[in-house]
Formats: structure tokens, sequence, C-alpha cells
């Protein structure tokens, strides 16, 4: 039951970012987010679930459904080298990476939207205030 919660919750919130990021693209935009992977397995399991210390090898295929669940609205997520990653992410070059994984969330700047609403409502006749 806690699973499908979970599988519920993120499909409302690519549904909301989908939206966001249709809605108001000068208010948002795309951030990758590198994970990088030291191990092929990891030991003890996070969560001590079995299958969560197979997660270094799971990484691309989960990050592919991820992007289905997004009805692939999101730039795709992709796997980079160890050189390419530490390239593009310096704060990678001490660490001894196998590879990388990147996966894509939206970045919404809430307080540029904010003064959107309250403009747009003040060109429409509203009084608008801050405290």
């Amino acid at each position: 039951k806690d699973f499908a919660g979970e599988i519920h919750m993120v499909l409302n919130c690519h549904r909301e970012r989908r939206y966001m990021t249709e809605k108001q693209r000068h208010l948002t935009n795309w951030v990758p987010i590198a994970v990088p992977f030291s191990e092929w397995h990891v030991s003890p399991p996070p969560f001590n679930h079995w299958l969560f210390g197979f997660f270094p090898i799971l990484a691309p295929a989960v990050f592919k459904v991820y992007d289905g669940m997004s009805g692939f609205t999101c730039p795709s997520s992709y796997v980079m080298g160890r050189e390419k990653a530490r390239r593009l992410f310096p704060q990678l070059s001490g660490r001894m990476i196998k590879y990388c994984a990147v996966f894509f969330e939206a970045q919404h700047n809430d307080s540029r939207t904010n003064i959107a609403i309250a403009l747009s409502a003040a060109e429409n006749g509203a009084h608008i205030a801050n405290y």
C-alpha cells in the first residue's frame, strides 16, 4: 500500500511539473541531477531490502521508468562514463566513480511566480500589498 501511494505521489508531481513547464516556461528550467556510483553493489542494502543493493546496476533502467512516468516530457535521463562525469561535474573529480547516471528535475522560481500573479491581479484591478 505504501508503494502504491508513493507511485501516485510521483505521478502527481510529474503532472504538476508538466503543467508548470508548459504554462510558465519563463519561470521554470530543467536541472540535471548527477548520481555517481562508485560500487556495483551496495552492502548493507538501503532500506534493508536486497533489491536496493543492486541500485547501481539498475539505476539507468529505473531513471528511464521515471522518465516514462512523466510521459517523457522531461529531458531524457542518460549514463555517462567516469571521465565525462568529472569534466561536466567538477565536484566529482576527487571521487573514484564507476559511472554516473543523470536525470532531470524541473526547477521553479516561486518568488517570480508570486510577483507575476500579483502583477496580473493589479493589471486586472486588484489592490496588492506587501507586509
